[in-house]
Formats: structure tokens, C-alpha cells, sequence
């Protein structure tokens, strides 16, 4: 079965330089080597603010310059946004200050013990994706997926379950562009932590699940 977002269209920004496509934007827009480096916590968390409050811009400069605003409440570490934790904290305070009620949800996938299943993943993914939330995925390690970086934010914007194959695909925006990945072969294979996290808006869905701080 597949899930996937209402407009993913929305995710279509033409760069007017080079006439190219991008699907979300791009950690590489940032001005300096160390935001291009660090980049891709808060480049998602952009990415989701633009779903989830529908905006599109006329200019690459003007996404630029929201990712530097989220990038003021989505900020990397040493170790770069390397926990659900600081995204959805950072996220939450961004919504708060500009005055829109949002929750969340978040899933934390340890590196051994007490990891949640793997159905309880994709009914977590597939819950937001059909009440229109995007999910953006932490991965620290890529295990066996190839064309997965490892210690990396993506924002998963669909997701198709293969039950002949026994997989669940995913598609995920990433640099600019759609890929897809085998998320069962991440959660096999995977030695490190990881997690996923999504918002939505309160005032839509009065029956949001509590949050754990």
C-alpha cells in the first residue's frame, strides 16, 4: 500500500540560474563551509516548515534565507544534529515564536536494545504521511543501503510496502533531490542510532498523542 504527501509539488523550486529542478532545498545553499557541512538538520527542518505552512517563493534567495532563520533554532552541535532531541526543540521553539500551534512526534530507534519493531516504524511513518506530515529520518549509520549517506537528516515524503518482496520502500528528499531507499534494509542493517520525527498542526487534530520532553 502506498502513502504518500497531498502536494508534494510544493517541493518543486526552480532555480532560475541553472534551470534546474530541485525537490526541497538544498544544504549546499548555505553561505559557509561549516553551515554546508552541518547542514542537512537544519536544510529538513526547512523543508518541513515549507509543507507544512505551504509556502513557496519566487527566488533560491528567499529559501536561503528561511533556512537561516530555522537554522537559528535548528542549530548543530560538534557532533551536528545528531539526535531527535535538538530537532524537535529547536522546531518546536521556531513554531512557538512565530505564533503557530504545532506538536509532535518523535520515534527513536536505539542502536541495540529496546528498538522499537519494525511495524511499529512504518505505522508510525505511515500515520503522518496520511494525516499529510512529512517525517523527517535521522540516520547515523547507512548500514547496507548505498544510496543512503550515513549521519544524515532526509524528510520521508512517501512510502510503499512490497509485501511479495517483504520491503517498504521510502521516498526521501535529500541535497535537492528524490531518492528512494529500502528502509527495511536501513533498520536490518543499521549499527548506530536513529529516529524520526514529525509535526502537526494541534488546531487540526485535537487528539494528538501526548509528546515526551
Amino acid at each position: 500500500m502506498d502513502y504518500t504527501l497531498q502536494h508534494p509539488e510544493i517541493y518543486e523550486i526552480m532555480d532560475s540560474k541553472t534551470n534546474r529542478i530541485f525537490y526541497g532545498c538544498d544544504q549546499d545553499w548555505y553561505t559557509t563551509k561549516w553551515q554546508q557541512l552541518s547542514g542537512c538538520g537544519p536544510t529538513v527542518a526547512t523543508n518541513m516548515v515549507i509543507y507544512i505552512l505551504k509556502k513557496q517563493f519566487t527566488t533560491r534567495l528567499e529559501y536561503v534565507q528561511l533556512m537561516r532563520d530555522v537554522r537559528k533554532y535548528v542549530t548543530p552541535k560538534i557532533g551536528g544534529v545528531n539526535r531527535t532531541s535538538i530537532y524537535y526543540r529547536g522546531l518546536s521553539r521556531y513554531f512557538s515564536n512565530s505564533d503557530w500551534s504545532m506538536d509532535f512526534r518523535y520515534l527513536n530507534v536505539p542502536k541495540k536494545s529496546q528498538r522499537p519493531s519494525f511495524d511499529q516504524i512504518t505505522v508510525f511513518i505511515n500515520y503522518a504521511l496520511e494525516h499529510d506530515s512529512p517525517i523527517a529520518f535521522l540516520n547515523l549509520h547507512n548500514g547496507k543501503v548505498k544510496n543512503l549517506e550515513a549521519w544524515h537528516w532526509t524528510l520521508i515524503i512517501e512510502s510503499h510496502l512490497d509485501n511479495e518482496n517483504d520491503h517498504t520502500m521510502v521516498t526521501i528528499l535529500d541535497n535537492g533531490e528524490k531518492k528512494t531507499i529500502d528502509l527495511k534494509l536501513w533498520y536490518e542493517s543499521t549499527n548506530n542510532d536513529g529516529g524520526f520525527v514529525y509535526f502537526e498542526n494541534v488546531l487540526l487534530n485535537e487528539n494528538t498523542m501526548n509528546h515526551r520532553l
